[in-house]
Parts: C-alpha cells; structure tokens; sequence
C-alpha cells in the first residue's frame, strides 16, 4: 500500500450513502497530507480484530464508525495510543466518554423537520423510528415529538421493535398510518424509514401529501427521487463530518509530533473534544406540498421556480404568467405549498448559495448575481436573517476545501 502515513476508517459499509460521503471528506482531508486511507468494512471492525488491524497498517490514528444495535462497541482503550475519532456518537453517550467525536446534532435536525411540516398547516404529527431499535433513531424521533408537543401539538411514535421481521413491520406501520388524525405531518428518522412511510401509505390508499406530508433525512437521491411521490429531505453535510474527523487526527498527529508520544497520549485520554453538524436545509419534494391540491399550475410554478429562481425570477414575474387574479394565485399556491411564491423562490436560490459558499472561492457579490439576487446587500441581509451568521463566518465553517 506504499510508505506513506495511513489511517483506518472502521465500520465503512462499502456503498452506503451516508458512509460513501462521510469517506469522500475522509479521503479530501488525507489526500491534501498525502496520507492512506484504508476503509475496515463493518463485518470486520469487531474488538477482536483491532490488535491485528493495528499492527498490520501501523495506522497514525483511526477513524470509527458507531453503529449501535447488536453491534460491539469499539471502545477507546482497544486502541491504546493510536489516536482515534468516533462518527455519529449517539447523543447522551458522548457525554460518558472522553474522546473525539463528531456527531449529527439530532436536535436541530428535528427542529428543522419541525418547521418545514409545520409550514403545511396538519391537524397533528407523528415520527417513526429507524427498523433497528438504535439510539440515534430513538433520540431523533423522541426530540421531535417533545419539540412539537412544546408547541400543544399531538404527535404518535412509531417505535422501533427487537428482532422484528420487515414484514411485520411494513403491515403494522401501515395499520398505524391510517389511524393517525389527518391531515398529518409525518418525520421519518432517516430517508430509509420516510420510503417506507410512503410504501405504508400506498398500502393504507392514503394519499400523499393531501393526508399525510413526509419529510425524512440525509437527502439520499435514490431513495427520494423515486418512486412518486418524491421525498422532503433534511439534508446533512455528511462529507463535512468525515472531513471534520480526519481534521481532528491531523491536529493530534501535530500534537504528537511536537510533544512527544508520552504527552500525547495524555492529551487524547483526558482531553475531550466533540463537534456537532447541523443540518445544511431541506430539500422539498412532492411529500410536503402543503395540502396537496395538485393543481397543475401550482405544480408546473414550482417547476418553473426550480428551474428559473437564480435567472432573477421574481414572484410578479411567475404570477404574471398564468390567467386570472394574482390574489387567488397567491392564495392557491400557499395552500398547496404551505408557504409563498417568494419563499419558494428565495429557498431555491439559497439552496444554491449554500452549494457556492462551500464549494467554491466565488466572491460573495458574485454569488449574489449568480443566484439571481439584485445587490449583494440583499442576499446578505437575508442569509443573516435565515442563518444566524455572515456568508464568511458559514463559509470558514463549512467550506469543502479546508486544508
């Protein structure tokens, strides 16, 4: 494999959305130290395999994957001095555990949920669990339906069951399904759990979005894009996790390399350090179109928005383009979208912010005209108002070309 410094990725599933991104940030922070990465596929990262892993790629830190279930954790002791980084520690156990992590922040991804099945206006909520009875899956589905419970909202649990056969599973979801009050907003845990959401409706001959809305997470493109109805998906920035944790090995083989191996050690045991990553924004799709009239003109706006939003589109503009008042336009599409014309346009285009601001160096006033802002005044205002911050404070956060 060459001479030169390796790091192993423990738990990589080899093919796995989330995984596969999590390895492109892993690979984008090594490649720029000429470093290896070596991903240690699920099967084999069990404890009794870490002395051999160890010893044969003499690693210079480790990368692991928490899976959780029935998994055997791969505890920090089983990696004596060789520093190492665990991915997506569930939230609570992290705080038991002196190491590096880098987490999802499960909470803020369920507030985002939150607001973006509220804006459709159902009568109540519900959120189902992961198949697996994990703790991840648990947290995120339990947040959420205290978060909505805070604001006097109903909200049902569909939860997780040991050793459940898929088909028992699909046969008793869709049972829970047709009894939730309607219409219903529903959080799926991860893009997995909302496609069977979708398959559980069909069985239950309910209708998407008009009784049930569906918003899932990670943004998984196969998953959501296909069958119909296409699935709202909180999207996170996964490649910037696997980027954030190769980071933290390099600045502990920094600290190992001007402190010497013993202070280094002390430094990784008693030192903790965890980073939280947010959710970047939803993805819309079919599942959350408000109350799902389904009117062709809404749908065909909503196609021409997409398409056109960052060419300067304004809502005058869109509205001026189909017959009759511009008033009961207005009011149709944010029945059926559950927001504005405008909000529709400035989420597209802040969508496509987001993609320059961490993938490019582009000048901000540039960014502004590509995505069809008018003064760069304009989109700065708004990204403050949306993000809690300034273009150049998101930008050093979530940048791809860290070095």
């Amino acid at each position: 494999m060459g001479g030169f410094p390796r790091i192993l990725y423990l738990g990589a599933m080899g093919g796995g959305f989330v995984e596969t991104m999590k390895l492109a940030g892993i690979w984008r922070y090594a490649a720029a130290r000429r470093w290896e990465v070596v991903p240690v596929p699920r099967a084999l990262s069990v404890p009794a395999r870490v002395p051999a892993l160890l010893k044969q790629h003499r690693p210079l830190g480790c990368i692991v994957e928490f899976f959780g279930g029935d998994r055997p954790f791969l505890k920090p002791g089983l990696f004596g001095p060789v520093p190492t980084v665990y991915l997506d520690m569930p939230n609570g156990l992290h705080r038991r555990l002196l190491g590096r992590i880098v987490s999802v922040d499960d909470e803020a991804v369920a507030r985002a949920a939150l607001r973006e099945l509220a804006a459709v206006r159902p009568v109540s909520f519900a959120a189902v669990e992961f198949e697996a009875p994990l703790a991840w899956s648990r947290f995120r589905a339990r947040t959420f339906r205290s978060l909505a419970e805070a604001e006097g909202r109903r909200c049902s649990l569909f939860s997780a069951r040991h050793g459940e056969e898929m088909a028992t599973r699909a046969t008793r979801l869709a049972e829970w399904v047709s009894l939730l009050p309607r219409p219903c907003g529903v959080f799926a845990v991860n893009d997995v759990a909302a496609s069977e959401v979708r398959t559980a409706c069909r069985a239950a001959r309910l209708h998407i979005p008009r009784d049930i809305s569906i918003v899932g997470v990670d943004n998984d493109a196969q998953i959501c894009e296909a069958p119909e109805p296409t699935l709202t998906s909180i999207q996170i920035d996964f490649e910037r996790s696997g980027f954030l944790a190769a980071k933290m090995l390099g600045e502990s083989s920094a600290t190992k390399n001007t402190k010497g191996h013993k202070d280094f050690v002390n430094s990784v045991s008693f030192v903790a350090k965890s980073v939280a990553v947010g959710p970047l924004m939803a993805v819309r799709r079919k599942s959350t179109s408000g109350r799902g009239r389904h009117e062709p003109r809404i749908l065909e706006a909503v196609e021409m928005i997409r398409r056109e939003a960052c060419d300067g589109l304004t809502a005058a503009d869109l509205i001026a383009r189909f017959p009759g008042s511009r008033w009961l336009f207005e009011q149709r599409f944010r029945e059926a979208m559950g927001h504005s014309v405008l909000d529709e346009i400035l989420h597209v285009r802040l969508e496509r912010v987001l993609t320059l601001l961490s993938q490019t160096d582009m000048a901000f006033g540039a960014i502004a005209d590509f995505c069809g802002f008018r003064t760069y005044w304009g989109l700065d205002d708004l990204f403050r108002s949306r993000f809690k911050m300034s273009m150049g404070e998101w930008r050093r956060k979530n940048r791809r070309d860290w070095t």
